[in-house]
């Protein structure tokens, strides 16, 4: 008997230490997961964000990202709005070597992040243009959210298969690479950064002109022959001879026809012909 107390008393305490290292550590904080990506993915919190409906804050719960201190030293490629670069291909070797980082604040917060202290400042890239797909600001061109912009950032980079993990927790996460499938098709195409910054341009230049047909068609008359690019149709020699046009000047032959033609109506008219009776059949 005693040793059987003994034994769940043992198994009691290994339980608890289970709990403390696997479950939840001290203070109820989630323990770390190992992530199933390829590359070291970061964070710097900022807490302007609700951390329950937060895409940063759920990268971190799904192991898929950890948090850095503010004051953290970080050599990888850092994701910075205010940043003159913008990300390339180029930029993989060092993704892969020392990682990834983003800041997870509010859009309307940028102003209180200290982006200049944050990481290397030769190392801090924008992202191109790209369309958000998540639920708060859904087709609104660069509003990404965090995990948004560091999927983004791994497609440019060429890292697929990790970005493609990184959004899997997301309903959108499919409708975000669908939605910019060309541009992300273009930008991993560059080479180096001046190579993404021409195919952003060109890119835009695109979208302006779409929205610019797209304007053109709107203001055209619905139904009319301008909406189809129709032009009106020619008048043929024989509907201009028909038109209103002056009358010609009368020559003297014209008038003595003219005056002979009004004595014939005042004349009495001849006596009608006998009628024709050979098609009758009489009873």
């Amino acid at each position: 008997m005693l040793a059987m107390r003994r034994l769940m008393a043992g198994g009691r305490r290994g339980r608890g230490r289970g709990r403390g290292r696997g479950g939840r550590g001290r203070g109820g904080a989630a323990a770390a997961q190992p992530s199933p990506l390829a590359t070291r993915v970061c964070l710097w919190e900022f807490s302007q964000n609700d951390a329950r409906r937060d895409s940063g804050s759920k990268l971190v719960r799904q192991g898929l990202a950890r948090r850095l201190d503010a004051r953290a030293a970080f050599r990888g490629i850092v994701l910075a709005a205010d940043a003159p670069q913008v990300l390339s291909p180029a930029d993989a070797p060092i993704i892969a070597a020392q990682g990834l980082a983003g800041v997870n604040c509010s859009w309307r917060g940028l102003d209180a992040v200290p982006f200049s202290a944050l990481g290397r400042p030769e190392l801090r890239r924008r992202l191109p243009f790209l369309v958000a797909a998540n639920e708060v600001n859904y087709g609104k061109p660069l509003y990404l959210n965090t995990a948004e912009a560091l999927a983004a950032a791994l497609r440019i980079a060429g890292l697929v298969r990790d970005a493609e993990l990184l959004l899997a927790p997301f309903a959108s996460g499919g409708a975000f690479f669908a939605l910019n499938a060309d541009a992300f098709e273009a930008y991993a195409a560059a080479v180096d950064g001046d190579g993404v910054a021409a195919a952003e341009a060109r890119f835009l230049a695109d979208c302006e002109a779409a929205r610019a047909e797209a304007r053109a068609a709107r203001a055209a008359p619905e139904g009319g022959y301008l909406a189809d690019g129709d032009l009106p149709p020619a008048e043929s020699d024989d509907e201009e001879a028909d038109g209103d046009l002056p009358p010609a000047a009368e020559s003297d032959d014209e008038a003595d026809d003219e005056e002979a033609d009004d004595e014939e109506a005042d004349a009495e008219p001849p006596p009608p012909p006998p009628p024709d009776v050979s098609g009758l059949v009489l009873s």
